[in-house]
């Protein structure tokens, strides 16, 4: 008998000793989400927040979306909020699914997200500005093209000055793309084109001291007026379109705006975008105008470069 209890408690004492790494291997988001939906909000909510310390990019959000829903489940709303409001800064594309969230938990969620997306749309912009200023335009792109996504959402559509800050990004959107595809372009053309035989040099006779590397092609640069060392595009042919009033109130009205261009080495514009709108009739036929437009290209020590510049366009009463 002795024997026999000896072993029932060497085997018990096996099976608490083999528990933890029963549940440590049992960590993973599908089993945080099977104890959501069995309402174990407090232990799904310990096994989110392990996760959450090594999860990978892809699972980040969706990690962070189901803590908010533990918490807002369990109560505690103030945390909830705090929590949507970090998952919004980090992933503003974030939305609650559908399927395996109640209508209350996206709504609560939907709530705090609208609040917060005028500041974030903002932070996205001026992140992309930044990109743009420091001729960064596949980054400055990124960050564009998720302000014009943002500004899609039905909720930001009263949200004041949303339609200026559209505007300002759909320009400097489109200005980075073109000077993207400039860089994309010149780089090309730089490369080496594969031959069908290539001709292997024979080794020197001597020993020889070997040739210094040589330096791989850079993307040429977009310089604007805060280079002091350059000597800005100069107008060469530079006319705007009739301004031509609908009604008699507009006829005596004066509308100013900005339109930024940027100027090749050669003089050509190869990118127009309004960033003030002058006025909605008058923005596309100013851009069409502006890309047939002539420069003396810009120039540092002596040698053309690419510029980028910021023109002021008004309209007054007399049509000019």
């Amino acid at each position: 008998m002795t024997v026999v209890y000896s072993r029932c408690f060497a085997l018990a004492l096996l099976i608490c000793l083999a528990a933890p790494f029963d549940v440590a291997g049992q960590e993973t988001f599908a089993r945080a989400k099977e104890l959501y939906v069995l309402a174990a909000y407090d232990e799904a909510l310990v096994v989110l927040n392990r996760l959450n310390e090594s999860a990978p990019s892809s699972e980040s959000s969706e990690i962070a979306g189901y803590q908010v829903f533990c918490l807002l489940a369990l109560g505690r709303t103030d945390e909830a909020h705090k929590a949507i409001g970090e998952l919004v800064r980090k992933d503003p594309l974030y939305r609650p699914s559908a399927t395996t969230t109640s209508p209350r938990m996206r709504a609560a969620f939907d709530a705090v997200r609208q609040t917060l997306l005028p500041e974030v749309v903002q932070q996205r912009y001026d992140a992309g500005k930044a990109a743009y200023d420091h001729s960064e335009p596949q980054a400055a792109l990124a960050e564009f093209d998720q302000v014009l996504t943002l500004l899609a959402d039905p909720g930001l559509a009263d949200a004041a000055n949303m339609a200026d800050l559209r505007r300002l990004a759909s320009g400097f959107r489109d200005l980075s793309k073109a000077a993207l595809d400039s860089a994309n372009r010149m780089k090309a053309a730089s490369a080496p084109s594969p031959t069908a035989n290539p001709v292997v040099p024979e080794p020197p006779a001597t020993s020889a001291v070997p040739p210094a590397p040589v330096a791989a092609p850079v993307a040429a640069r977009i310089y604007g007026p805060e280079d002091s060392d350059v000597v800005p595009p100069t107008a060469v042919s530079r006319r705007t379109p009739p301004w031509q009033p609908r009604n008699p109130i507009e006829r005596f009205q004066r509308y100013r705006g900005v339109l930024e261009v940027i100027v090749d080495n050669a003089g050509d514009v190869v990118s127009a975008a309004v960033v003030k709108s002058v006025h909605p009739t008058y923005d596309r036929d100013l851009v069409e105008r502006a890309r047939t437009w002539k420069f003396r290209p810009a120039t540092r020590n002596g040698a053309p470069v690419r510029y980028r510049m910021a023109i002021e366009i008004r309209l007054d009463p007399s049509g000019s």
